[in-house]
């Protein structure tokens, strides 16, 4: 009889090689990270533009499938930034005889652009902002002269710069359409939908997590499409209409018994792969066959897909709100505990590395800005990959210090280095977020410990007080967001639950043709479910004293599927009849706004029970 360990052990290690499998397009979008990071590198090193390493990584944590996303995103960031190289030579010539100045400076820059990473969907270009404004400042203190110091600006300007504008010409020439992308998530739905139909093992599990993606990204390309008008008339029509019914069909497919008519699920998952490869093609959709026997089961799963085949207009669902700024921006402490332990977190690595004058371990502060996240179990959980992919990454490094480069005797020869091994780190960091952030750490501690300088590295002291650099700065990020105003994924999951009740219950206020067309509603609220089952995962890297206990997780998890299967009956029933009223009502009491005004008391008693 297997343990609970090794059972434990076993289903990660399955999962492990599940997130390393290949999927479409990812090795070219590892492949294309290397490219960007190995042309990237070189024109820093032909030019002198100092920290090569940083740069490449705003290309790993950035770069998507998505060319148009990578364009819009590498040119945004260089006007982001271009605007903070005059905002900083203003502060430099403030600041630049007054350290004191200089770090209230750093607190206030830091401080802001994180909350607005927190609170608006600027996010992780805002903290990208934060990390660039706090880097060059810490800089000042061994630059004393005005006129030096703004030079070091116009460097830090080109450290964004190079990376950026290499990745948006890159995709312009080579990367991937969104339309090509849109395409391809049709076609995997309706193959996620097929497996399950023919009752395949694990089907349901890999349906679920594509389920809980929701819609969110195929909206952003649609809206690139729009906006860069890259397709129009019935080309977009297409794209639009057969997003919205590729979704419509894997709820309806998630809300078959597990048991059914097996003769009547193979003969509609032929034709689903027969429209996944029409759609691929661009070939004209083939039409909807009868089914052999009669099935109401199946009646949903058949109108979803003949509606796919005959790219039937939308109906005007209920209206998804999503605005660019958080609703409770000023109200809800997250955000400024955020700001405030992200920023307290980089001071206190500025200061160590500062008073103890070894300006080698300057990566710890970086650190802080890339490894601070919401809850602590995401935290925990990423410490944990960043470790893991800071000690990978940094063994690489010292392997190719020793052996490697000194059998180099050209630039180029350190660019195809970096391009092997950064499309190697790329591969974990295009996974899911179970394993990107490992990653994202290799490619970045390999970076770290390689580029030195204008050129590569040579000297293993270097490299090694990069390192430790990176070790001191995950370190005081866990200490500071274990310890002081720790979020709790319970918290995370309340938010979500709650969420997702007020979506349901705006929705069962709407007539039957407005619930059945709210494809994009239904696919919100299963983002929300999404995010409770990954939180659930999580809370098992919380420490002990905060972690929620295994009733409480199971708890989470079946109102998890309960919200699940009310939203499906919302959505697919003809008529809110008094049983989905009831349940509705049931879990607005335990689950919605009212609930949240439980206190900690109650919260810690009920796990202690």
């Amino acid at each position: 009889m297997a343990t609970h360990a090794e059972t434990d052990f076993r289903r990660r290690s399955h999962r492990l090689i599940e997130d390393l499998a290949p999927y479409p397009g990812r090795l070219r979008l590892s492949l294309s990270i290397g490219a960007i990071c190995a042309i990237s590198c070189v024109i820093s090193m032909m030019y002198h533009f100092p920290e090569a390493a940083i740069g490449c990584y705003l290309v790993i944590f950035l770069m998507r499938a998505n060319a148009a996303e990578n364009v819009v995103t590498g040119i945004g960031l260089i006007i982001a930034v271009s605007f903070v190289v005059f905002l900083l030579i203003g502060i430099i010539n403030l600041t630049i005889d007054h350290p004191p100045a200089q770090i209230a400076a750093i607190v206030i820059a830091s401080f802001i652009f994180l909350y607005l990473d927190s609170a608006t969907k600027a996010g992780e270009q805002a903290g990208i902002i934060a990390l660039v404004i706090s880097f060059v400042l810490t800089l000042l203190g061994n630059i004393p002269l005005g006129e030096i110091a703004t030079r070091a600006v116009l460097y830090a300007w080109a450290m964004v710069f190079v990376p950026m504008a290499v990745m948006a010409v890159y995709n312009l020439l080579f990367g991937i359409p969104p339309q090509k992308l849109l395409r391809q998530t049709i076609a995997e739905r309706l193959e996620r939908a097929a497996g399950c139909l023919e009752g395949k093992e694990r089907s349901r599990e890999a349906l679920a997590e594509l389920l809980g993606e929701g819609t969110a990204e195929q909206d952003k390309q649609l809206q690139l499409i729009k906006l860069l008008s890259i397709l129009r008339g019935d080309a977009y029509s297409f794209l639009e209409r057969s997003q919205s019914h590729s979704y419509r069909l894997i709820l309806a497919v998630s809300a078959l018994p597990e048991t059914g008519d097996r003769e009547a699920g193979r003969h509609l998952a032929e034709h689903c792969r027969a429209l996944a490869d029409a759609v691929l093609a661009k070939r004209p959709l083939p039409a909807m066959q009868e089914l052999p026997v009669a099935c109401p089961e199946l009646e949903t799963v058949s109108a979803a897909l003949e509606d796919l085949g005959r790219v039937t207009p939308l109906a005007n669902g209920a209206p998804v709100k999503d605005p660019p700024v958080a609703p409770d921006i000023f109200t809800n402490p997250r955000h400024l505990h955020f700001a405030l332990k992200t920023t307290l977190a980089a001071v206190t690595c500025y200061f160590i590395y500062t008073a103890i004058d070894w300006q080698g371990i300057h990566t710890a502060m970086i650190t802080c800005y890339v490894a601070a996240l919401g809850t602590t179990g995401d935290t925990v959980h990423k410490l944990v990959l960043r470790i893991t992919g800071c000690l990978i990454g940094a063994f690489l490094g010292l392997m190719t210090i020793l052996f490697v480069i000194p059998q180099l005797d050209s630039v180029g020869g350190l660019a195809f280095l970096i391009f092997g091994v950064i499309s190697a780190a790329a591969w974990v960091s295009t996974g899911n977020e179970r394993i990107s952030y490992g990653g994202v750490q290799i490619g970045l501690a390999f970076l770290l410990t390689v580029v030195q300088g204008f050129g590569p590295a040579t000297s293993l002291s270097a490299a090694g007080d990069r390192i430790i650099g990176i070790l001191l700065g995950n370190a005081v990020v866990y200490l500071i967001f274990t310890h002081i105003w720790p979020v709790s994924v319970r918290d995370e999951v309340k938010l979500r639950t709650r969420a997702a009740v007020e979506k349901l219950k705006s929705l069962a206020g709407e007539t039957q043709p407005v619930r059945n067309a709210s494809t994009a509603l239904l696919a919100s609220v299963q983002t929300d479910l999404g995010i409770i089952r990954s939180a659930v995962d999580m809370a098992s890297y919380e420490p002990r004293h905060m972690r929620p206990g295994k009733a409480e997780r199971n708890a989470f998890s079946r109102d998890a599927a309960a919200l699940r299967d009310l939203s499906l009956a919302l959505y697919f029933k003809p008529e809110v009849d008094g049983e989905v009223r009831s349940l509705l009502t049931e879990a607005e009491l335990r689950l919605g706004p009212e609930a949240a005004t439980q206190t900690g008391e109650t919260a810690m008693a009920e796990r202690e029970l």
